[in-house]
């Protein structure tokens, strides 16, 4: 080498700069390259809204067509993980939990190899965790629901500190927040969660705006959480019902959305409605199936009394390999032999199967249970007063009952007749007739059944709406109080919510 090229050691000192400097730069980009990517590319954002939609199969090939894995694009792990769950959570397939499971700790370990400065990186494994926790209580894990949902709650209390301004952190935890009164004291402390329905309906009131306002991908889910939270924690049931039309969800496309819009509907005394959204929604082999909604269809026609509820109640029972409502279904089967066709054989054959079929988790199942164990069969006045009640055919039942009174003072049956007497007179704004009946239920009902403490919730209510606030406290705390076999769970968690409430507005 010559003596100049030995010179020129400035010249040689930047060329290995230059090399450092692009040695660096390659490395990091294949780092960036293994870490992964959070985007909601075009056919993601298809995929998405064929799975939340229950197309599950469209939106499964969507998936692996979109190339996520090949890219390295974590967000497709988390709209994949959409799958699982509400497959799950609608078949109840315990053999498919089981095998299914593995999943959710399989896509958090990807995730977390990803891009720690995304916001989506925290959110997204709060979210599968968060969607694994409701999974799991719906196959009675509550100890490990539980622990899912203090991990999903600290995840994204920590995404928040970070990344303020993400809105989208208060989707979930707008859920924790609204129900978290409804957790038990000790379990809210041990887990740490604070949280009130005032804060959970401040934050999901924000993010139906943000959502609607930018016409965001999860503009539907908002709604329906926002209309959830509404309906049953702020006790504002006209309010959540319209918001279905207002932001106009289409319940003939998708059946999640003709499942909440057809409760909502009937819940707020909107039978007849509720059944049409039933007999629009989607029944193309192209969605998941989902057969609880034959069951809602044949409990929603036998309030109507319809002769042929029962077929859809059989359709259910036949059909379903799931845990929930197959004992209330068996009831309402029972129901329909004694009001429709005067069969008391058939009603004994049906409670039986409600013993020997389904499973007691939930109060709707429970109480089904108990009333099959009694071996009584249902006075079928009542039971008629009380089907056209929970339809909403309020005239029907309030004269129908009117008529019958003789029969029930000073029978075992009178501390029932008053309360399905307070509960129709409730409905048709007569307050203070139904206030006068609810407390006749609740000196003249047997405390183990469920008349007296929902007798007292309810009275509590219409105290709370007429402003009346000391007498609801009284009378939310008489509900807490009495413990029925039946809807206790229930029940006392809406007292408690109204107790909160009430406790805001002082």
């Amino acid at each position: 080498m010559s003596p100049g090229w030995k010179s020129s050691g400035a010249f040689w000192f930047k060329i290995r700069q230059l090399c450092l400097v692009g040695g660096l730069l390659i490395l990091g980009y294949f780092q960036l390259y293994s870490q992964g990517t959070f985007a909601f590319t075009n056919a993601l954002e298809d995929a998405y809204r064929d799975i939340s939609s229950l197309r599950i199969e469209d939106g499964r090939q969507k998936l692996e067509h979109s190339g996520f894995k090949a890219n390295q694009n974590l967000m497709g792990y988390y709209v994949e993980n959409y799958i699982d769950f509400f497959t799950l959570f609608i078949e109840e397939d315990q053999s498919l939990y089981k095998k299914l499971l593995p999943n959710r700790d399989a896509r958090l370990k990807k995730i977390q190899s990803g891009d720690e400065n995304s916001p989506y990186y925290l959110y997204c494994q709060a979210e599968i965790i968060l969607q694994w926790s409701i999974v799991k209580l719906k196959f009675n894990e509550k100890m490990g629901a539980a622990r899912d949902i203090y991990e999903a709650h600290n995840l994204l209390i920590q995404n928040q500190k970070k990344f303020p301004d993400f809105a989208l952190n208060k989707k979930s935890l707008s859920i924790i927040h609204a129900l978290a009164e409804n957790i038990p004291s000790w379990v809210r402390k041990l887990l740490n969660i604070q949280g009130s329905i005032r804060l959970g309906t401040k934050e999901i009131e924000y993010l139906v705006k943000y959502t609607a306002d930018h016409n965001h991908l999860f503009k539907n889910e908002v709604i329906a959480i926002y209309s959830y939270i509404l309906f049953y924690s702020n006790n504002k049931r006209e309010e959540a019902f319209a918001l279905y039309n207002t932001y106009g969800l289409d319940h003939r496309s998708n059946p999640l959305i003709a499942f909440l819009k057809a409760t909502m509907a009937q819940k707020t005394g909107r039978t007849d409605l509720a059944i049409k959204i039933l007999e629009e929604r989607p029944h193309s082999k192209a969605y998941l199936p989902f057969e609880y909604l034959d069951f809602l269809y044949g409990k929603f026609k036998l309030y109507r009394l319809d002769s042929d509820a029962d077929t859809y109640l059989l359709q259910f029972v036949n059909h379903f390999k799931g845990r929930h409502y197959i004992k209330e279904a068996y009831q309402k089967l029972a129901w329909h032999s004694l009001v429709i066709l005067n069969d008391k054989f058939k009603y004994v054959q049906y409670m039986g199967m409600c013993q020997k079929r389904g499973y007691d988790l939930i109060d709707e199942d429970k109480q089904a249970q108990r009333e099959a164990k009694r071996g009584e069969i249902y006075n079928t006045n009542l039971l008629k007063a009380r089907l056209l009640f929970d339809g909403g055919f309020y005239m029907r039942a309030n004269d129908f009952l009117l008529s019958h009174e003789k029969e029930f003072l000073n029978t075992d049956f009178q501390g029932e007749y008053y309360y399905r007497l307070g509960r129709v007179k409730d409905a048709m704004k007569e307050d203070s007739e139904a206030i006068k009946y609810y407390n006749l239920a609740i000196e003249n009902s047997n405390p183990k059944k469920y008349f007296a403490c929902n007798s007292a919730l309810n009275t509590g209510l219409i105290y709370e709406k007429n402003k009346q606030y000391v007498q609801a406290v009284y009378f939310y705390n008489k509900c807490l109080e009495l413990n029925p076999e039946g809807y206790a769970n229930s029940l006392h968690q809406k007292a408690k919510s109204g107790l909160e409430r009430v406790n805001n507005y002082k």
